[in-house]
């Protein structure tokens, strides 16, 4: 946060002493805290003379509308000049987190998934199995070599939109390391199903 200060203070003294042509961009129309999901009327125009360095790190004012709805990573006082590094899309359109596991592929429907399925995630522990996180929207795939941390050959990471609560409940799954993704996309939602256990006299 002290760095972010920082940095918009320096960008801000740069601006101010730019010698170069003069620039429509975008500042905070008030204090903004770090998180703030950019709305109407938080941000304005401003004519300000920079450098060529300088105006390419900050956000022209023409991109007003396509910065609505995306997240100011840092504080930023009113007036400050917003910095495009720190301009964030929003994890999920409706405040759910995005949070990427890696899977082994058998464990994840041979890695079968694309953006927009809904998977169930499925512990089994102690002759018990239980769906602890349910109809989890996939934001996105990738069995390649920017996947998540920890990953290895044979894994697809995938990218699940989460609540707090799923997200707990995948840390605990991840930890443990012995769960299963089942694929339902269109399929009822399993959510508050109950818990299935072997006994040792259960039929098979």
């Amino acid at each position: 946060m002290l760095l972010a200060g920082v940095l918009g203070l320096v960008l801000t003294l740069a601006v101010l002493r730019g010698h170069g042509a003069s620039e429509r961009v975008l500042v905070a129309a008030r204090d903004l805290e770090a998180g703030t999901v950019v709305r109407p009327g938080d941000l304005r125009s401003a004519s300000l003379r920079t450098g060529d360095a300088i105006a390419a790190r900050l956000v022209p004012a023409r991109r007003e509308a396509a910065v609505r709805g995306h997240v100011i990573t840092a504080p930023t006082r009113a007036g400050d000049p917003i910095v495009a590094s720190q301009i964030r899309t929003r994890a999920t359109d409706d405040g759910r987190r995005a949070m990427s596991i890696p899977v082994d592929r058998a464990r994840a429907v041979d890695g079968r998934l694309a953006p927009g399925d809904r998977v169930d995630v499925v512990v089994a522990a102690d002759g018990a199995a239980r769906v602890v996180a349910a109809d989890l929207e996939v934001l996105a795939v990738d069995d390649g070599e920017h996947g998540a941390f920890g990953a290895r050959q044979g894994q697809v990471t995938l990218t699940l939109a989460v609540g707090i609560d799923d997200a707990q409940l995948l840390a605990v799954a991840l930890a443990d390391g012995d769960f299963v993704l089942t694929r339902v996309t269109g399929s009822p939602s399993a959510r508050g199903a109950a818990p299935v256990t072997i006994g040792s006299g259960s039929p098979r």
